[in-house]
């Protein structure tokens, strides 16, 4: 039983122990990879060894030859586990061993087993690493993290920090270094605006051919974020499904499934690249992220969400105002705001926009006025003052 739970705490090991480390005269240098999950399918249990790349660096020392040994200190918090406090996973020390040149260290060459590594010397040198356990987890908690294992497949959430000294044959410690990451796996993706399901787009109108998407999800390290628009067409389509699998306004080029876009909560639809909105069309659209894991890129995709673009000049709702240029406004001031400007009894009540617009003195079309209001209500821009004039 012993053995199972060392080598299980060896898992947790192998996630980034090793950062650059700056010394007299003994230097790690390289980079870790994170993930924004770890899959323990990934791993062997029985030996903590692990195929994928965790971390790659190199060992160097400006005098050579050098005894060193190093001792890893892994400790967790993870609310999840009902482990509030930092709690040390394992601390474990390696035997000494004589570094002769600048030496690879790769995650996937340590193991609960002995190995055996090869310097960058030529020829190369032959070093045996070996392990010892100094202190581990309290059983209770080894089989609440094993049990979450188990259950999920994966890691539970919380702050993994891993120590690393590199000391000498008699303890002295040469440099010592720490890091925290943080695995917080994304849950899911929810659609905010514009739009809603299909039966309700009477309720989902907006007066704009350049909207803003927007939707919340979890950030993590890595993710990349994808967008795609399409026509819904009664005729044609059964559901947004249909829809949204066949002919797509963005990405413009067909044989591309996504549009990619930044690792954001927003987006405005282009201005070029895509074909054009056109008033009086329901369209679909719907995001999709992709995860960097230990057993490769997952996709984590949206649901679907509709919306129609209104025609100026008519009323499609029950709302009393018409004009694409006022509703921008409405939302970009806020109703209290709105109504106080435009409000039974208020200075621009009755207000229609005339169609000459203009700004800063100069004279700009409809679209121009909307990527302004736009950027207003995706907070790019700052309403610093307002004057009626």
């Amino acid at each position: 039983m012993r053995k199972l739970k060392t080598n299980v705490i060896l898992f947790f090991l192998s996630l980034g122990l090793f950062q650059p480390l700056l010394a007299q005269n003994i230097t790690l240098s390289g980079d870790i990879y994170e993930y924004a999950t770890y899959y323990v399918n990934s791993f062997d249990l029985n030996s903590g060894a692990t195929n994928v790349q965790i971390f790659r660096y190199q060992l160097e020392s400006d005098v050579y030859p050098i005894a060193v040994k190093i001792r890893f200190r892994a400790s967790m918090v993870s609310p999840l586990l009902g482990i509030n406090a930092p709690t040390t996973i394992i601390e474990i020390e390696t035997g000494v061993f004589d570094l002769q040149a600048p030496l690879i260290l790769d995650n996937r060459d340590i193991s609960s087993e002995t190995a055996i590594i090869y310097d960058m010397a030529s020829p190369p040198n032959s070093i045996e690493l070996t392990g010892q356990v100094i202190e581990s987890l309290d059983p209770s908690q080894a089989d609440a993290i094993l049990q979450s294992v188990l259950t999920t497949g994966r890691i539970a959430d919380g702050e993994y920090t891993f120590e690393i000294q590199v000391k000498s044959e008699s303890d002295q410690v040469y440099v010592s270094d720490s890091k925290t990451i943080v695995v917080q796996s994304p849950v899911s993706i929810n659609l905010e605006t514009p739009g809603g399901v299909l039966s309700d787009t009477l309720d989902n109108i907006i007066y704009s051919t350049f909207p803003i998407f927007q939707w919340f999800s979890q950030s993590c390290n890595g993710c990349e974020s994808f967008i795609r628009v399409a026509q819904y067409n009664s005729n044609v389509h059964s559901s947004l499904e249909d829809a949204i699998e066949d002919q797509r306004v963005l990405p413009f080029d067909q044989t591309e499934d996504w549009y990619l876009i930044n690792n954001i909560n927003s987006f405005q639809y282009p201005f070029s690249g895509a074909y054009p909105l056109e008033e009086g069309k329901i369209y679909a659209w719907q995001v999709m992220m992709t995860l960097p894991t230990t057993s490769g890129a997952e996709e984590m995709i949206s649901s679907i969400s509709a919306f129609k673009i209104g025609i100026s000049g008519t009323i499609e709702s029950t709302g009393a105002i018409s004009s694409p240029i006022l509703m921008a406004l409405q939302q970009a001031l806020g109703d209290d705001q709105f109504n106080a400007l435009f409000g039974t009894g208020n200075e621009l009540q009755g207000y229609n926009p005339t169609g000459q617009l203009e700004i800063n003195g100069i004279n700009v079309d409809e679209s121009s006025i909307n990527y302004l209001l736009n950027q207003i209500i995706s907070n790019s821009y700052q309403v610093q003052s307002i004057a009626v004039e």
